[in-house]
């Protein structure tokens, strides 16, 4: 008896389908992922802010009523982005710019403001959570984004430096006398490496808006968001606005991107027109595919008995067939 030619397209279909799932259950596990559960993940975030996800570059939130999330910038840091940005803020947005590894300094020279984030990691030997890489941040200096928080927590941070005269500046918090750039990387501090205090948030006005700047892109994930007053800072800087994430700055893993579009498929899936039309469309390939499986088998047996008996009478043997059909059912 001859395989059924279909048997493999729905074996196909089957491991796509398995493929599909399976990358919608595993959490993603790159940084700062809104669903990643782990260290490094901004699902805690993500309960707290409820935010949307988007790309900025595309899509522009409304300046008035949001506040727009660029968090641990690594790619398309693009002049479209960055003057995208620049209309939000200017339009009366809050733009939160996070990152430690200075990614962000291009943005912030075409926006002429004159800061930079120094791209070497901070270490406190004094004033740290688990580590010196966890440095305590105590010093607060504006009452508005920082009243009420006693300390917060940053994870491998640098610093930021204040390159020039920029109108509208306001310097939210130093990290302690006791902390030090670790330019060699040895972990320890050397001769001649700078110490603290150090700037690491900013506030800048920026037209009808402001931007804040962080020289951590940590402070609010998984495995940070908990210590000190972190959460409160993030309530504070909110001030009771619409959190936006741009994600187009982040690279994404093809684990991730193939879930993005299973999720997206399954939300179109699930609007009426299209969910109905779908059990109509997915009835009828299981009838192409599986319901004639049976027929085939037949009439290859009626063939492979002619290939046997070729003087015997075709006729016959299909009125037979027919008839046993009948007989069966």
């Amino acid at each position: 008896m001859k395989l059924n030619p279909k048997l493999p397209l729905i074996g196909v279909l089957t491991a796509l389908a398995t493929i599909a799932l399976a990358s919608t259950l595993l959490p993603p596990q790159e940084d700062f992922n809104p669903s990643n559960p782990y260290w490094n993940g901004l699902m805690e975030f993500t309960k707290i802010a409820s935010p949307s996800i988007i790309d900025a570059a595309t899509y522009k939130p409304d300046p008035k009523t949001t506040i727009l999330f660029v968090i641990g910038p690594s790619i398309n840091i693009t002049e479209k982005r960055i003057e995208a940005w620049r209309r939000y803020v200017e339009d009366g947005g809050i733009l939160v710019l996070m990152d430690e590894t200075g990614s962000i300094n291009h943005a912030l020279e075409i926006l002429n403001i004159k800061v930079r984030v120094n791209g070497h990691v901070m270490l406190d030997p004094v004033f740290y959570y688990n580590s010196w890489r966890i440095p305590k941040i105590t010093d607060f200096r504006d009452d508005k984004l920082m009243g009420g928080i006693r300390e917060i927590a940053m994870d491998i941070p640098s610093v930021l430096e204040v390159t020039g005269e920029v109108k509208g500046l306001k310097i939210l918090a130093y990290s302690s006398s006791f902390s030090f750039l670790d330019l060699d990387g040895n972990g320890e501090p050397s001769k001649g490496e700078p110490s603290g205090p150090f700037p690491i948030a900013v506030e800048v006005k920026y037209g009808g808006g402001s931007i804040i700047l962080f020289s951590d892109s940590s402070i609010f994930i998984n495995g940070v968001i908990g210590l000190g007053d972190n959460i409160k800072l993030l309530k504070n800087i909110m001030g009771g606005r619409v959190a936006v994430i741009d994600s187009g700055v982040w690279l994404k893993t093809p684990q991730s991107q193939l879930r993005e579009y299973v999720l997206t498929a399954y939300k179109v899936i699930c609007t009426t027109e299209i969910k109905y039309s779908l059990i109509l469309v997915t009835v009828i390939l299981i009838y192409m595919l599986t319901g004639r499986v049976g027929v085939v088998e037949v009439r290859d047996e009626v063939e492979e008995l002619m290939s046997k008996h070729p003087d015997w009478d075709r006729r016959t043997l299909e009125m037979l067939r027919e008839a046993r059909g009948k007989y069966e059912q």
